[in-house]
């Protein structure tokens, strides 16, 4: 598999939350037919009102075929300017290339829906650009049991060219803390969009 961290952007979350979301901490382990990717993030308000914000992720993925372990370091600060507008700041270290990050977001949210998307650039020569979207929704089945769906894409590029594309789809059932079910990440690379998949499945803690 030609999954390479080297030319992602990662999952940028340049988040800026409506006041009733809360804080947010998640574990998640995919085990998927060619990878294994194991992510901790977490997301907070540094205000009260959560206009101004924090999200940090931090990412291990283990190909199966290689046998290599790929790190991902990214935290990002935003500042909600107006009804989920606003600028982001950050930084990423991926397989020793560090780079600063900034941007504009935009996000919304409500007790069952997440919508956040994003553009940003790192602060560097030659740098690469991303276009990011996440959404997620849940539902109550029953009194204790919820559907929980999720969907994240990260459009990947520089002045010259498309260079890689990631979607992160998740499917399950939550209860309680816990979350499980199935997943499915697919990449495009280069200007030929060449097409990879990985299926499989999905724990969550989430607190």
């Amino acid at each position: 598999m030609r999954f390479s961290y080297k030319v992602v952007l990662g999952l940028l979350f340049g988040i800026s939350f409506q006041s009733h979301i809360t804080a947010q901490t998640t574990i998640e382990n995919f085990t998927g037919t060619d990878e294994m990717v194991v992510e901790a993030w977490f997301f907070k308000g540094i205000t009260e009102d959560y206009r101004f914000n924090i999200f940090s992720l931090n990412e291990v993925v283990h190909n199966y075929d290689s046998e290599e372990n790929i790190f991902l370091s990214y935290t990002v600060f935003g500042y909600d300017v107006w009804k989920g507008f606003g600028p982001l700041l950050g930084a990423r270290l991926v397989e020793g290339r560090s780079s600063g990050l900034a941007g504009i977001q935009y996000a919304k949210g409500g007790d069952r829906f997440l919508l956040t998307t994003n553009f940003s650039a790192e602060i560097r020569e030659n740098p690469f650009l991303e276009r990011y979207l996440l959404t997620q929704y849940r539902f109550p089945l029953t009194d204790q049991l919820n559907f929980f769906g999720q969907f994240q894409n990260s459009t990947n590029f520089n002045e010259d060219a498309h260079s890689f594309s990631l979607q992160r789809l998740r499917v399950g059932l939550s209860w309680k803390k816990l979350q499980f079910g199935v997943g499915l990440n697919s990449y495009q690379f280069g200007d030929n969009w060449d097409f990879d998949s990985n299926q499989g499945g999905i724990a969550r803690l989430e607190f």
